[in-house]
């Protein structure tokens, strides 16, 4: 029983030195100090006789929530390297917030946010934007159906080939980058351009006929 005694004794002062402090407050020592507001770090602890010294936390570092920090957390620098750019500048109570640059998504993210940046893919000419790109996705492209056509980058929609024979227009080469050449083929023309031809084949045919026959009157004797 004795023993019982000098053992409870002997571990009393460790219950007496365990402190149960509030949601607001902070262990130190055998006192319970008042936490220190976000944007502020403890200075110095508090006594029995005063309460806790906080101070503002210094540039580049911050505290989110009230605490008992002796050192405020140093903001987070953004990864150019990554291609992240500052989204969020950091404040003394809030962690800078990285994001994307115009012209790229977040392909990868983390607990504290994105951490690598892609470039959008430029949909070329020959095909189509199926999907516009998000702060999370990429661009999804579509190659125009056959019949059709796209001229330019990022295109929204495909164009209609010319039609065959259609106002005396006959489709050229096709190219899903670009218009098929077409040219103006009327039947009037056709006929003009066979006339000119053969006139003009009747005309040197005629002068080579009246060049022989005045080549022999010369060697006549």
């Amino acid at each position: 029983c004795l023993k019982i005694i000098v053992f409870f004794l002997a571990t009393q002062p460790e219950h007496l030195d365990a402190v149960d402090c509030g949601l607001a407050e902070y262990p130190t020592g055998a006192e319970c100090c008042p936490m220190c507001a976000a944007g502020f770090r403890v200075f110095k602890n508090c006594t029995a006789v005063s309460s806790t010294t906080c101070i503002p936390c210094a540039e580049d570092t911050y505290t989110d929530r009230p605490s008992g920090l002796e050192h405020c957390r140093k903001c987070k620098r953004c990864d150019k390297g990554a291609n992240l750019v500052p989204e969020v500048a950091c404040t003394s109570t809030k962690n800078m917030v990285c994001g994307c640059p115009l012209g790229y998504f977040c392909s990868h993210s983390g607990t504290e946010g994105c951490e690598f940046c892609q470039h959008y893919t430029v949909c070329s000419p020959g095909t189509v934007v199926k999907e516009e790109g998000t702060k999370t996705t990429d661009n999804v492209c579509e190659a125009c159906p056959p019949g059709t056509f796209s001229a330019t980058n990022m295109s929204h929609s495909c164009l209609p080939w010319p039609r065959v024979k259609q106002n005396g227009l006959v489709q050229g080469e096709e190219g899903a980058a670009s218009d098929a050449a077409c040219s103006n083929c009327s039947r009037a023309a056709v006929i003009t351009c066979v006339f000119i031809v053969l006139m003009l084949t009747a005309g040197a045919v005629g002068l080579g006929y009246i060049w022989q026959r005045r080549k022999r009157k010369n060697h006549v004797p």
